[in-house]
């Protein structure tokens, strides 16, 4: 039940990312800081390539999980049946939620292609 793919997600966080236009912004502004780019001392920084590849580790760790409760299950170990259930559970609601983020990447990606400039 595991997925091999989700784990090379993750490694695809090589992504460049481009430039923000400044010119509308002032360069005292905290939002010109970060469009060039600064960091900004007090807030912490997340980046999204990370939380991305977080949430997939998280998917392919359920569904690891999962696959060994139901590995062990079938193995005739003593694991409640209800723990394997709800493992599943967790490890499917993990995957339709990785699969959901998925298509809103791919159509807002192509929504962005199909602008005209």
């Amino acid at each position: 039940m595991s997925i091999e793919a989700i784990g090379a997600l993750g490694a695809a966080s090589s992504l460049s990312t481009g430039a923000l236009p400044t010119a509308s912004l002032s360069a005292a502004s905290p939002l010109a800081e970060a469009a060039r780019g600064e960091a900004l001392s007090d807030a912490p920084r997340a980046d999204f390539m990370d939380a991305l590849g977080a949430g997939l580790a998280r998917a392919d760790g359920s569904l690891r999980h999962a696959d060994a409760q139901l590995r062990a299950l079938s193995a005739g170990q003593d694991v409640p049946i209800h723990d394997v259930m709800i493992a599943m559970e967790q490890a499917r609601l993990d995957l339709t939620l990785v699969v959901e983020v998925r298509n809103r990447l791919v159509e807002s990606y192509q929504e962005m292609m199909r602008m005209q400039l």
